[in-house]
């Protein structure tokens, strides 16, 4: 929220057009919180295979977080991507949940938002699963 409040009003004055409509915020709701759990199971099952918690922290969070995000289409289209790297964005959970965002939130269209909210729906289960399975094997 606090990034919400700083962000926002910096976009609008830049002339980013937020779509209004209040399915469509819902929407953009549902989908970060997606998001975010995918990446929280992400979280916990690599952190399960650490010794100690000070490990993933201090390093290998920055080390996974910094290039999902500029391995995805957050900055750059990726029509313009080098074929190699295009292969490595379209792999990155990241990429549909910014396309996802501006589709709902900026362009208020929901064509193709489908793609979008499978591989995100597949990528929570698929680390919820994984990391269900890593921390319950750090229990035993």
């Amino acid at each position: 929220m606090f990034q919400f409040v700083i962000i926002m009003p910096i976009a609008i004055a830049l002339g980013v057009r937020i779509e209004a409509n209040p399915i469509y915020l819902l929407l953009s709701l549902f989908i970060v919180v997606i998001t975010a759990i995918g990446f929280s199971a992400f979280s916990i099952w690599i952190a399960s295979y650490m010794k100690t918690r000070e490990r993933f922290m201090g390093g290998i969070g920055q080390a996974i977080t910094m290039p999902l995000f500029f391995a995805s289409n957050a900055i750059y289209p990726i029509n313009i991507m080098p074929t190699p790297i295009r292969v490595i964005v379209l792999v990155n959970p990241l990429t549909y949940s910014v396309d996802a965002l501006r589709k709902s939130m900026i362009i208020g269209s929901l064509n193709g938002l489908t793609i979008d909210l499978l591989a995100l729906m597949i990528f929570a289960v698929l680390f919820i699963i994984l990391a269900s399975i890593g921390f319950g094997r750090m229990i035993e």
